[in-house]
């Protein structure tokens, strides 16, 4: 999911992808970031302007598949991209992580493949489709500064931008100093009835929050939460957008910028010393992709300096510097290595998502993109 909320560094702002909860950064203009493309290279050797110039000649369209979970999540990446590459024409299709997987292998099974690239929060899916064969190896310009931890060695998938989910409140509602940090903190009393969270059992990411929680505190937690009232939403910008709008104080397993707008209402705050979740969105090309051309234009560009320079939440690309006040991601209680891990155990996943829906009653609701 989820696709789990900004220009891509802000999936993070509307995810950074909005999705999953961001709204992603503005993009560099073409002319602010030609000396810097001009000087990075893909793996075969081409400049953003040599692939630019072979995405026109194969007819300058592309098709991506974006995990998120709200339509404006796309937004920013398809102006963007459009801006700086006049000609190109890029739809960019948002829904939820593990919808794509289904539309995805439905198109791979009936040889009507749509899809040229896809960037999603279901990592294992990654691994599945390399070993079948079905995407392209490609080593997009940026590709070295990314962590060996965050990419195939071969190329066929890499990490396009990190993913944090933690807490947020509404400022005009609830202090800085009373703002919930550790998750025991949403037991207070001043929170009653103002929470509101995505159901774990609809997003393997707040899954992983929640597996995280109740490994610390015990199964009686979530009986403590929903005691002291909680909204159990779909999607996770949903809580996000909430707290916003003052509908709610607070939130958790949601994304946010950790330097947000001075006119915005929510802030985003990492746990003191509970674990959070950060993972890495990975994206690839498939194989029998129409376009390939493009899609090495979008993932390069996805990747180039320029892009990358203004991280939202914790930078993907090693040459990239820490965004202000913001310490490296080791030393943090999070572990994008651990969420992989936890991504790849699929029968764990099924078996916690039968215990948290025992726990808090069946997912309600229509997808968030429809709501």
């Amino acid at each position: 999911m989820h696709l789990t909320t900004f220009s891509i560094r802000a999936v993070l702002a509307s995810l950074m992808l909005a999705a999953a909860t961001f709204a992603l950064p503005a993009h560099a203009q073409p002319d602010s970031s030609a000396s810097v493309a001009a000087v990075e290279r893909d793996g075969e050797g081409r400049t953003l302007q040599d692939l630019y110039q072979a995405a026109l000649k194969e007819g300058g369209t592309l098709t991506v598949y974006a995990g998120g979970d709200e339509v404006t999540q796309g937004f920013g990446i398809k102006a963007g991209f459009e801006r700086q590459f006049p000609g190109m024409k890029v739809e960019i299709v948002v829904d939820l992580s593990k919808y794509h997987d289904g539309r995805i292998e439905e198109e791979l099974l009936r040889k009507t493949l749509k899809v040229d690239v896809a960037h999603l929060q279901t990592l294992h899916d990654f691994d599945h489709w390399a070993s079948a064969g079905v995407l392209l190896p490609y080593k997009p310009i940026g590709w070295d500064q990314v962590p060996d931890g965050y990419k195939d060695p071969q190329g066929r998938f890499t990490a396009l931008f990190m993913l944090t989910f933690a807490n947020s409140y509404n400022k005009n509602m609830v202090t800085a100093e009373n703002a919930p940090r550790d998750y025991t903190d949403f037991l207070k009393p001043e929170f009653k009835n103002r929470i509101v969270i995505a159901y774990p059992h609809d997003d393997d990411a707040v899954l992983y929050v929640f597996d995280k929680i109740i490994q610390k505190y015990g199964i009686g937690f979530v009986e403590k939460l929903q005691a002291n009232g909680v909204q159990w939403v779909r999607g996770t910008q949903t809580p996000r957008d909430a707290v916003e709008a003052g509908k709610y104080a607070v939130a958790t397993g949601t994304s946010g910028s950790f330097a947000p707008a001075e006119s915005a209402n929510t802030r985003f705050v990492l746990p003191k010393s509970d674990p959070f979740l950060t993972w890495a969105q990975t994206g690839a090309i498939f194989k029998d992709a129409k376009h390939p051309a493009a899609a090495r234009l979008y993932m390069s560009w996805q990747l180039s300096l320029p892009v990358q320079s203004s991280p939202r939440q914790f930078p993907l690309r090693k040459d990239v510097a820490l965004p202000a006040g913001l310490k490296p991601l080791d030393q943090y209680n999070t572990s994008p290595a651990d969420f992989l891990a936890f991504m790849r155990d699929r029968a764990r996943v099924e078996r916690l998502k039968t215990l948290f829906e025992r726990l808090i009653g069946p997912v309600q609701g229509i997808s968030p993109l429809k709501d």
